[in-house]
């Protein structure tokens, strides 16, 4: 398997902010994503807030926006680029949340490929200005598979990476992502744009037979990377890692302690009940303590119950 190939954390809305990124990071993601942000939400209230925090050891990353407006992604893009100055910009063409939808940007840009084509070509051009890279994550369509024709429009914008969930928007995450149309993309591409894919990616198998079958120059982890961060040192490391309960509290408490610096103890608190019951997935006796964590009103009585698995699982253990 190529060294080359990049393993990244895709943008995962209400997740995907500063302290995980900077755990994914520490664990092997070789580049990770904001989740995405709207660009109106930018122009009203500024770039201030917990969003909007970037650390050096989240870096390489690329700052997603999300709109319908050429102007005013093209405003907002501006003000990220020369303030938070991220490796990348990309634009969101492929959530199919409804809120999302409905307001036109997101996936709703794969109906309207004149202003996907419009927009995309503006950020590409600011983007370069600035010395910064532009990208656009989308699906294989809306309503159906219309690849060739999505490629073939954010190329001629001059996309510098082009970012594939195979899947369109109406299948959402049901079904099998159909990696064999990101090889179709990477050829599509040829010598134009490097291809990303997404989809489908749980474990290091599943990671190195990605890369075989869609010669893609990455691939982005999203869900999986929410229960399993691990799956980046797995890359990284080239072979299978099993954490002990231990291990899993230590990448918890190592996310308390990232939150704490930009997050009050409130907040801090809302976010581990958040990643909780998917960084203990699996683990024995969750069932009965994990609900009475979700229920603690303050990290020390959320924590002092969370080592109560410890303590059960040694005393099994005598």
């Amino acid at each position: 398997m190529e060294k080359s190939k990049i393993v990244a954390l895709a943008p995962l809305a209400g997740f995907t902010e500063s302290a995980f990124r900077r755990l994914a990071r520490e664990l092997g993601a070789d580049l990770t994503w904001t989740e995405l942000t709207s660009a109106n939400f930018i122009l009203a209230r500024g770039l201030e807030g917990p969003h909007f925090h970037i650390f050096p050891e989240e870096r390489p990353l690329r700052f997603q926006l999300q709109g319908s407006e050429t102007r005013l992604l093209v405003k907002a893009a501006e003000m990220v680029i020369k303030r938070l100055r991220p490796e990348g910009i990309d634009l969101n063409a492929g959530c199919p949340a409804k809120k999302v939808v409905k307001t036109g940007s997101g996936a709703a840009l794969l109906k309207d490929l004149p202003k996907l084509y419009e927009i995309s070509r503006a950020l590409a051009e600011l983007s370069h200005t600035y010395g910064c890279n532009f990208s656009v994550k989308f699906r294989l369509g809306f309503e159906k598979d219309e690849l060739e024709k999505i490629a073939e429009t954010l190329l001629k914008a001059g996309v510098d990476l082009l970012v594939l969930h195979a899947r369109t928007a109406r299948e959402g995450f049901s079904g099998r992502a159909r990696w064999e149309r990101i090889r179709d993309l990477v050829k599509l591409a040829g010598e134009e744009a490097f291809v990303f894919g997404s989809g489908d990616i749980t474990s290091l198998s599943e990671l190195e037979r990605f890369f075989e079958e869609t010669g893609a120059s990455g691939a982005l982890i999203g869900r999986a990377a929410l229960s399993s961060p691990w799956i980046f040192k797995e890359w990284r490391d080239r072979r299978p890692f099993k954490p002990s309960l231990k291990e899993r509290l230590s990448l918890l408490e190592k996310l308390a302690a990232y939150l704490g610096v930009y997050r009050g103890p409130e907040e801090t608190l809302k976010v581990l009940k958040l990643f909780a019951p998917r960084l203990l997935k699996g683990v024995p006796g969750k069932r009965k303590i994990l609900p009475l964590a979700l229920r603690a009103e303050r990290i020390p009585e959320f924590w002092a119950i969370l080592y109560r698995l410890e303590e059960e699982a040694d005393a099994n253990n005598r």
